[in-house]
């Protein structure tokens, strides 16, 4: 059976499913080279088809993962009769800020599921093949259906999707993902941390990232205070006072921005991330004791709040919890793949696919680069490797920046060895100087990779079954002598996003990782996106010969050439 899984929102993609197996899944952006492209993913598709051999008629079902119609929602109505009257108790003007929010997501997504259904029909997809699923369920069913666990408590946490901002669930083998509870997008963590990345002069939905970074450098103390009376745990659930927090991206009370203008976006970073972490921990312990399962000590993690890889951390340590697993596309990017894993239960009761790897977007041969540099100019001086592993290693340890390029492109926003930049983590001014030379403004240090042989050594409470790890997915706390060693990548806080990896699952990457490390006494590279700010990860060689030339990196392994300026 094949279902490919569509969306056409914010980060919009494809994945292809066959028989119970993801076999591609790759985003718009990397095609179109523009950021979080928004709109029908048409590059996506025609790639998977393609490469596949396939036509339209080919395909079972196509299942799109956002109901998106206002005539889906009647079975919302007692929760939010009852948030209504809840919110009028105290607040007045409660019934315009939900009021407006609810038209506001009745009103876009009424556009771009029409969008989606008008491009369908251009096809001549016939509409019996076109599913729609739920948005939080199919981002459950992305974490539970490829994690390692046969149980596990499932939670979702967004911005807002199909009336959502949350939701709580149970999943198994037998019975699949069972939602006990939601929160309406009115108490969303999603738009509280996007206006507040809006409110310190960041692009909300796209720099979160950043307000994370920020947050370890200042006190939250000062400042928490204003976001506990924005959104609170009343002991039960997650609720915003509607007359001091509107949930929207920027559209915010005017006596919020005056408070936050007393204080720094140090402080303010801090106390919302202390915050937001502080909530979710409440919200995952109530309901894992709620649901009562002692028996199962698993955690899976979807939506785009779990991008905070500081909040994935917090989730890890929380009693009773022994592995966590984020989906490796957490953000609305993944929702393709959640739908095709939903719909694969419906129709055959399974409720695990395969996803071994994250490597599943295109590949380029010997010709197609030695094409593309054919084609790049003058500039540029290309040689065959002789010993792929050797030569990179002799060119990190000669201290260059070294463009990484090889197999498969990853699927989601890290950059996980088959389109990184790598470097030595000894230099701290590399945070400094790299940044520049890639244009980025950050408060996050790079991330390290490290060889599996050695994480115990390097990250606290690691463990080889955290497949998150592996993913770029969680914080660790790092060990003090890895943290002096390797002060590149490790945050003022003590704390770094590794990826650990090993040979069966990284092949010549985590060889040439391990090579360097034997041969330096050190136990980490860094390993950072390849790409300038504000540009998708590079995919194809025609896009990483261009960061070259651009003098983004020194040296660029393009899959089995070695690649250099002429002037260098």
């Amino acid at each position: 059976m094949n279902i490919i899984g569509l969306h056409n929102d914010a980060d919009s993609g494809v994945c292809l499913m066959v028989d119970g197996e993801i076999v591609e899944a790759v985003n718009e952006e990397r095609f179109s080279r523009t950021k979080l492209f928004s709109g029908f993913p048409d590059h996506c598709l025609r790639y998977v088809l393609d490469k596949y051999g396939m036509k339209l008629v080919d395909v079972d079902y196509f299942v799109y993962g956002w109901y998106g119609r206002q005539n889906d929602y009647p079975k919302y109505i007692r929760k939010l009769t009852a948030r209504l009257i809840e919110a009028l108790k105290g607040t007045p003007q409660a019934a315009e800020v939900i009021t407006q929010r609810v038209n506001s997501e009745f009103e876009r997504d009424e556009v771009t599921r029409s969008e989606f259904e008008q491009y369908m029909r251009s096809l001549g997809v016939d509409e019996s093949r076109v599913i729609y699923l739920d948005h939080h369920a199919s981002h459950a069913w992305s974490a539970f259906a490829t994690s390692p666990f046969d149980e596990a408590f499932v939670f979702t946490f967004d911005g807002r999707g199909d009336l959502k901002a949350a939701s709580a669930s149970f999943a198994s083998i037998e019975n699949g993902v069972t939602e006990c509870d939601s929160l309406l997008s009115f108490d969303s963590l999603g738009f509280l941390y996007g206006q507040i990345t809006d409110y310190l002069g960041f692009k909300f939905h796209r720099h979160e990232g950043k307000v994370t970074g920020l947050a370890a450098l200042g006190n939250s103390s000062r400042t928490l205070p204003i976001f506990q009376e924005l959104i609170s745990w009343n002991g039960d659930s997650i609720i915003s006072d509607l007359g001091k927090y509107k949930p929207f991206y920027t559209n915010r009370y005017p006596e919020l921005d005056a408070k936050l203008s007393t204080h720094s976006p140090e402080d303010i970073a801090a106390g919302l991330q202390d915050h937001c972490e502080s909530l979710v921990v409440k919200y995952v312990t109530h309901w894992i004791e709620k649901i009562a399962k002692p028996h199962v000590r698993n955690v899976c993690l979807a939506g785009g709040l779990f991008g905070n890889v500081k909040i994935n951390q917090r989730v890890l340590e929380v009693q009773g919890i022994d592995n966590i697993y984020v989906f490796p596309h957490m953000g609305d990017g993944g929702l393709s793949v959640g739908a095709a894993c939903q719909l694969h239960h419906r129709l055959t009761g399974k409720a695990k696919v395969g996803l071994e790897t994250v490597y599943m977007g295109p590949e380029y041969d010997d010709d197609q680069v030695l094409e593309a540099l054919s084609e790049s100019g003058a500039n540029l001086i290309w040689t065959k490797l002789n010993d792929l592993v050797e030569e990179t290693v002799n060119d990190l340890v000669a201290e260059k920046v070294v463009g990484f390029f090889q197999n498969r492109m990853e699927y989601g926003p890290r950059a996980l060895g088959a389109r990184s930049i790598l470097y030595h983590t000894r230099d701290r001014s590399v945070n400094t100087w790299l940044n520049d030379r890639l244009r980025r403004t950050e408060f996050m240090p790079f991330a390290p990779v490290t060889p599996e042989d050695y994480a115990a050594e390097c990250y606290l409470n690691w463990k080889p079954e955290l497949k998150c790890a592996q993913l770029m997915t969680i914080t660790f706390n790092c060990k003090k002598e890895f943290a002096n060693r390797h002060p590149a990548v490790v945050h003022v806080d003590g704390t770094a996003r590794p990826q650990v990896v090993t040979e069966r699952l990284h092949g010549d990457y985590y060889l040439v990782v391990k090579g360097y490390c034997d041969r330096t006494g050190e136990q980490a590279l860094i390993n950072t996106s390849f790409n300038a700010h504000e540009e998708p990860i590079v995919c194809s060689p025609k896009d990483a010969i261009e960061s070259i030339q651009q003098g983004m990196v020194d040296v660029l392994i393009l899959g089995n050439y070695r690649v250099v300026r002429s002037e260098s």
